[in-house]
């Protein structure tokens, strides 16, 4: 037999919690093939099967595992399969319960047992095409006999109650628990919000020369993306503004060394940011290639904490969305995030006349505690001139 065991996905992680199983005990998998879905506290991460054969799960779903902890095993064949089950019940054999097959039918009313109904024959036909429980109806007909008066009022009251309810009524359509990567996004949200001073400012670049670099680092049907050349361009503002780089700890600013970019993006329902490094020292189709296989790593679940840890600054683009601005929330402890809208033609005021041109939103929001509004307003506008201007990057 061959042991599934918790990986250790960063240099700092020390244990995962079991998200789900994705197959039964007992089901045949292929090496390689996603078995287990773990949660750290930055990652959900999808643990492949280490072997081809028979799946059986120890660790139940929910349970905090330690780095290297065995979670479940693989079988050969069904013999094996049976010695490992025999062994290491699983949580769901281990915890099963019968629930005998009557608990859930309510027993009827003595009062109603072998008790017959007083109804016409037209009513009792009435009632039935309705889906009306006569039991529930008071006659008035002779001797509380139900007659068809009666069923038309019961038909009645129940279409106006019907309705009144469907009026007043607020049905949940879906459950969403805050846990796991929705989690994550919960608190670090509170938690930027409700520690520090966050302002936002907006200004406008034209997106001409941009749409030009862009043009000319094409090879071929290879196009580099527009968050590859921002992250260049923002990473080369951050060395001229370099205070802009920092983090607060306590009653300290921590100006960085390095400057590590997070890209943030949407993966399987989430939000999540990995960290392109160094991009300062990078040329913009490396730093294109790095993006790239952050983004295949997170469609497949394969981010590890370390792509995710230790960013400087953050870039969120929703130029997608036809967003034009907006205000984006800081990722702590970073001190400051830069928002991208569409790039989106336009008329625009050169030279005292009104000509087409091509124009990009930007919205960059800082730490007021760290970061003054001067200097803030001087590094956005270092990006604008960057965008407007890429060759300055040269210099």
């Amino acid at each position: 037999m061959i042991e599934i065991t918790i990986p250790k996905l960063g240099l700092t992680m020390e244990r995962a919690k079991i998200a789900r199983w994705l197959y039964p005990s007992g089901n045949e998998v292929k090496e390689g093939e996603p078995v287990v879905v773990i949660e750290t506290d930055k990652v959900t991460y999808e643990v492949p099967s280490p072997a081809t054969g028979l799946l059986h799960p120890i660790a139940p779903e929910g349970k905090a595992c330690a780095v290297e902890e065995t979670v479940g095993y693989i079988a050969k064949d069904q013999d094996e399969y049976e010695r490992i089950v025999e062994q290491y019940p699983s949580p769901a054999t281990k915890e099963e319960e019968t629930v005998p097959v009557d608990a859930a039918v309510p027993t009827p009313s003595p009062a109603l047992q072998g008790a017959r109904v007083k109804a016409s024959p037209l009513a009792r036909s009435m009632a039935a095409a309705r889906g009306l429980d006569l039991a529930l109806i008071r006659g008035t007909g002779p001797a509380g006999r139900i007659v068809r008066a009666d069923i038309l009022r019961a038909t009645e009251e129940r279409a106006t109650g019907t309705e009144t309810r469907d009026a007043l009524a607020k049905e949940v359509a879906e459950s969403i628990p805050i846990q796991g990567i929705r989690k994550i996004i919960f608190d670090n949200m509170i938690l930027s919000l409700s520690h520090s001073a966050q302002l936002t400012i907006h200004t406008e670049a034209s997106a001409e020369s941009l749409l030009a670099l862009r043009q000319r680092l094409r090879s071929g049907d290879q196009e580099v993306s527009y968050n590859a050349i921002l992250v260049k361009i923002a990473a080369m503002a951050l060395r001229a503004h370099p205070r802009m780089n920092a983090s607060v700890e306590g009653h300290t600013i921590h100006v960085w060394k390095q400057v590590h970019i997070g890209l943030a993006m949407e993966a399987n329902g989430a939000l999540i940011v990995p960290v392109v490094r160094s991009p300062d020292l990078k040329a913009i189709r490396e730093i294109d290639a790095e993006i790239t296989a952050l983004i295949k790593k997170a469609g497949q679940n394969r981010l590890s904490p370390d792509d995710l840890v230790n960013g400087t600054f953050t870039i969120t683009n929703l130029g997608f969305a036809e967003v034009d601005y907006f205000t984006p929330i800081i990722r702590p402890p970073e001190s400051a995030i830069l928002g991208v809208g569409r790039i989106l033609k336009k008329a625009v005021v050169k030279d005292d006349h009104v000509i087409p041109g091509t124009q990009v939103g930007l919205s960059l929001t800082f730490d007021h505690r760290i970061i003054d509004g001067a200097p803030a307003a001087r590094f956005l506008k270092t990006i604008k001139d960057l965008i407007e201007a890429p060759l300055l990057m040269m210099y």
